[in-house]
Formats: structure tokens, C-alpha cells, sequence
């Protein structure tokens, strides 16, 4: 089941100011400027994503939608996968043939549409620090770096296009400053070479459905800028159905599974082998839940620790 749910859980030149100078009007601009790139810019391109030894390749097409963003992204390595993206919709098809599903996932946001709408709400929790130009895919870009105020997150590393703002490049990086998961162009066009293909499940495709979730248990306290932003019930073969809820604070996401409890068990305590998802397993009254996400021990200990069954 851990193992399931672990899939579930997918301008102008500026001055070089000192990251102690810039000021919050500043700091937050730059954020807007790089957070709208993804979402107003037409560009096609190939980029990769390395997590730990994995790595894979994707082929990224988006053009802008009202004040949204049509993108489609396809694995060109591995197991064939594609993922669609339009508005605040996000669909997902992968596997061969009979094989293939197509599943409603819960969020549009992905590389290079790293950072939420209200990107200057990140200023309450991050500083921005702005550094040098380098180039990433023959492009100059220049880096911005988000560094947490707090142990409840993981740091950013970003290098935004000069001319453009758009992320070429993106390092999720511990408190060690060592990288955990990283995107990078390798190539990258801009401009409108016409309308993307509708994304349609293929013969034999089954459809994962989301249902309203309820509030089975409550939670007293959360880290300090994470909110509940998505709560869901969905059925899983073998599984039977669970709620699905998600925390972040704009930046950092963490999952919260629920289902009913089948037999007394221990704590389990998890960490992938890179050490970048945590993952906690307890018992809440007559519930298992399962607290994971991309993010420090601190902060998913806190959501899993939090939780408490209702008075009946």
C-alpha cells in the first residue's frame, strides 16, 4: 500500500543585489516575474528530471490559456506516459496498449510551473536570495535561490531565462545545501507552433475518480504557512477507498492518506534512500493514516502527530 501511495504522492537585466538588500517589494517581483513566465509564455522543449540514480527525459509543449496554461508533457524514455494540463485540470495517461490508464490528478503544477499564483506569499517563509548569470540549455539565466526560514521545508534553486523569467532550471536542496530531486532544460524554444492535441484515454484506459472527502479527523496544529488545500476520497484496487488530503505552503507538499483500521499495528517510521520523502505511519481511533511528501522529517512528523479522531 506505502509503495502505492508513494506514486499517488505525481525581462529586463537586473542589478546583482546583495540577498540581505533586497527589499520585499524587490523580492516579491522577481517571484511574480518567475511564477507567470510558465503560465503566459508559448514554448516547447525536452528537459530532464534526476532523482537520487533515476532519471528521465520529457518532452514539454505549453501554450498559454486565458489566465491559465495548456501544456503536455511525454516521457520519451522508460515507460510511455503523458500528462496533461489545462486550467486547474490535470489528466494522466500511461502504460502500452490494454494496459493503459488514464487518471484525474490532483494539481496542474509542473516543471517549469514550480511556484503557486501568489508566489509572494512564499516571502513569509523563504528568503529570496538573487546570484550570478550562467546558462543552462545554451541560454543565459540568472539564479535565484529560496532559502527556508524555518526546518519545515526544503530549499530552491532556480535559474530563470534573462530575457524571459521562465525556470530552465530547478534543485530542491536540503539544509546541507546538497540537491535532492533537480530539472534542467536541455533544449527549449518559445513561440506558437499551433494548438496541442486533445488528451484522450486509448481503448481499454480506466478512469480513477475523485469523490468529495469528509472530515474524518481533525488536525490541531500545523506547521507554521501550510494550509489543507485539496481533500479527496478515491478508491484503489486492493484497497478499497480512502480520503486523500494534501498540506503545502505553496512550495512544499505533503500528503495525508486515511483508511479504515484493519488490525493493530506499530509506527512505522519511513525515508526514501536519497533521504527526500519522509514518510509516517501511525494509528488515529478506529483510522491508519499515512503522512508523506517531499519535505523534512520535522514537517511530516508534525501533520502525523497532529492528527486526532473526532469526539463521536
Amino acid at each position: 500500500m506505502r509503495r502505492g501511495l508513494l506514486v499517488l504522492a505525481c525581462c529586463c537585466s537586473i542589478p546583482a543585489w546583495a540577498a540581505d538588500s533586497l527589499t520585499t517589494a524587490i523580492a516579491a517581483d522577481w517571484l511574480k516575474r518567475v511564477a507567470d513566465a510558465p503560465r503566459r509564455l508559448s514554448y516547447e522543449g525536452v528537459f530532464v528530471f534526476q532523482q537520487g540514480d533515476a532519471m528521465q527525459t520529457v518532452r514539454i509543449a505549453n501554450r498559454p490559456d486565458g489566465s491559465g496554461k495548456d501544456s503536455r508533457l511525454t516521457t520519451i524514455d522508460g515507460v510511455p506516459r503523458e500528462v496533461r494540463c489545462t486550467g486547474s485540470e490535470s489528466v494522466s495517461i500511461s502504460g502500452q496498449g490494454g494496459q493503459a490508464k488514464f487518471e484525474r490528478r490532483l494539481n496542474s503544477r509542473h516543471f517549469p510551473d514550480l511556484l503557486p499564483a501568489n508566489a509572494e506569499r512564499l516571502l513569509a517563509w523563504y528568503n529570496l536570495k538573487v546570484g550570478t548569470i550562467t546558462r543552462v540549455a545554451g541560454l543565459e539565466c540568472r539564479q535565484l535561490e529560496l532559502i527556508p526560514k524555518d526546518h519545515f521545508r526544503w530549499g530552491y534553486v532556480l535559474c530563470a531565462d534573462k530575457d524571459t523569467n521562465l525556470p530552465l532550471k530547478a534543485v530542491m536542496v536540503n539544509e546541507h545545501g546538497q540537491p535532492l530531486m533537480q530539472y534542467a532544460f536541455t533544449e527549449v524554444h518559445f513561440g506558437d507552433s499551433g494548438a496541442l492535441p486533445s488528451a484522450k484515454p486509448s481503448a481499454g484506459a480506466a478512469e480513477a475518480p475523485f469523490l468529495a472527502a469528509g472530515d474524518t479527523l481533525s488536525i490541531k496544529q500545523l506547521p507554521p504557512g501550510f494550509v489543507r488545500e485539496v481533500a479527496i476520497r478515491r478508491k484503489l484496487p486492493q484497497h478499497g477507498e480512502i480520503e486523500h488530503w494534501v498540506f503545502s505552503d505553496g512550495l512544499t507538499h505533503i500528503s495525508l492518506f486515511i483508511e479504515p483500521m484493519a488490525k493493530p499495528f506499530m509506527p512505522v517510521k519511513g525515508e526514501s534512500k536519497q533521504g527526500m520523502v519522509n514518510m509516517l505511519v501511525r494509528q488515529v481511533g478506529d483510522y491508519q493514516v499515512t503522512v508523506l511528501g517531499e519535505a523534512p522529517w520535522s514537517a511530516v512528523e508534525a501533520i502525523a502527530m497532529g492528527l486526532e479522531a473526532k469526539p463521536r
